[in-house]
């Protein structure tokens, strides 16, 4: 993308009134942005910084491109020799820069991945991700862990060498299994085996390795009904959401938050993308149009959660074009909160409390064991966590200890 001066005579400006005039508007943005004087200062450095560099290549001609600040970021910016060049931090001139790819219609540039992952590793990875989005229809928070395992093992297997897939053999995955097994729950390494088997299936089916080999990657025993759900009882609860600061804004938006997922059992990927247009306040429900099932459902509105996002929205909720309901109270604005904003509002609020959580799903299964242990059938607390098997969500009939003493038998040889 050629990034152009605008205006009359804008063709027979010279490289440095093309500069000046991008650093204007990119100033502009950044105060538009809500950014602080200190920080636009900061970033404006940054850009001017990159300008300069981009204005010295060949061409003679500022193309501001994702490929441009990357060439940036990982080959000038740490042999930086410059005699003005401002910051050198990565993280912050990639933060300004990203700002400065926004501003021109470009998408930001994610942080530069770990250099222990060979082009050839990525690529396979990329692959791997297209299969499961476009051929099993996986939600991206499946895909995300299933990612991360695949890389793990091709790093683990290949690490700078060259992808040979005739290398992948039964005895290479148990040995890879075996090694992550160490120092990990079931429920961990249960993941990653599921992850493997996807990544394999995946190569099975493309025909670089024999289908046969799923079936040679060792299980770890994990008996789904074998404990207990996890949840808060009522006392840990009122601690929890007594830990919020609702006298300041960003405190009304985690309350908020952290009541759709105690009383609305929603996942944060679900809590992060509600939109203003999918409450509907005459008749108390709100819609969930992107969920895990990929289906869009409706649940009713508890009066608690509807009285925290209506003090949240009325008196806590920063002025913005953007309709999603829980949004960034810092620059830059305009942007909904991501799934790790509610995770890391959760986890901050269970240290305050002095809760040994720091997982949000635990209040999912909050809300479920309080539904069951007041009367709701199974077919309610599934169609309310929105399970689509009722095997799942048997797992909360070993929470109601009273109706299970009713029905305990006596431990043999022992007398009534």
């Amino acid at each position: 993308m050629t990034a152009q001066a605008t205006g009359p005579g804008a063709a027979q400006d010279s490289p440095g009134d093309e500069r000046r005039s991008l650093l204007k508007r990119y100033s502009s943005h950044l105060e538009a942005q809500g950014y602080r004087i200190r920080t636009q200062r900061a970033y404006v450095a940054s850009a001017e910084h990159f300008l300069e560099c981009l204005s010295t290549e060949p061409n003679d001609s500022l193309r501001v491109t994702r490929a441009a600040v990357r060439i940036f970021l990982e080959v000038h910016l740490p042999g930086c020799q410059c005699p003005q060049a401002g910051h050198r931090d990565v993280q912050m001139v990639r933060a300004a820069l990203n700002q400065f790819l926004l501003m021109q219609g470009e998408e930001r540039l994610r942080a530069v991945r770990d250099a222990t992952a060979s082009d050839e590793i990525e690529a396979s990875v990329r692959d791997f991700d297209r299969h499961l989005c476009d051929v099993c229809g996986l939600a991206e928070a499946t895909r995300w862990y299933h990612r991360r395992h695949a890389r793990a093992f091709l790093r683990w297997l290949f690490a700078e060498r060259p992808v040979v897939f005739a290398e992948i053999t039964p005895g290479v995955l148990v040995r890879f299994v075996t090694e992550r097994a160490e120092g990990h729950r079931p429920g961990s390494i249960g993941v990653l085996v599921y992850s493997l088997r996807a990544y394999l299936r995946f190569l099975a089916f493309h025909c670089a390795v024999s289908a046969s080999l799923t079936a040679t990657i060792p299980r770890p025993p994990n008996w789904s009904l074998a404990g207990l759900p996890p949840s808060l009882d009522p006392t840990d609860l009122k601690r929890f959401l007594a830990a919020f600061d609702r006298s300041r804004p960003t405190g009304k938006r985690d309350y908020a938050m952290a009541r759709c997922l105690a009383d609305l059992g929603l996942r944060c990927c679900e809590v992060a993308g509600l939109t203003l247009d999918a409450i509907d306040w005459r008749n108390g429900i709100v819609r969930l149009a992107k969920t895990k099932a990929h289906r869009e459902d409706a649940l009713p509105i508890p009066e608690p959660t509807g009285q925290a996002l209506a003090d949240y929205l009325c008196d806590g909720r920063p002025t913005t074009l953007n309709r999603a309901v829980f949004v960034y109270h810092r620059p830059p604005k305009d942007h909904a909160v991501q799934a790790s904003t509610v995770r890391g509002a959760i986890r901050r609020a269970f240290a305050r409390a002095g809760l040994p959580w720091t997982g949000t799903h635990i209040l999912r299964h909050t809300m479920a064991t309080r539904l069951f242990q007041h009367g709701s059938s199974l077919k309610e607390i599934a169609d309310v966590l929105r399970h689509r098997s009722l095997d799942t969500t048997q797992l909360y009939t070993k929470v109601d200890l009273p109706r299970l003493f009713q029905v305990a038998l006596p431990w043999p040889g022992r007398s009534s």
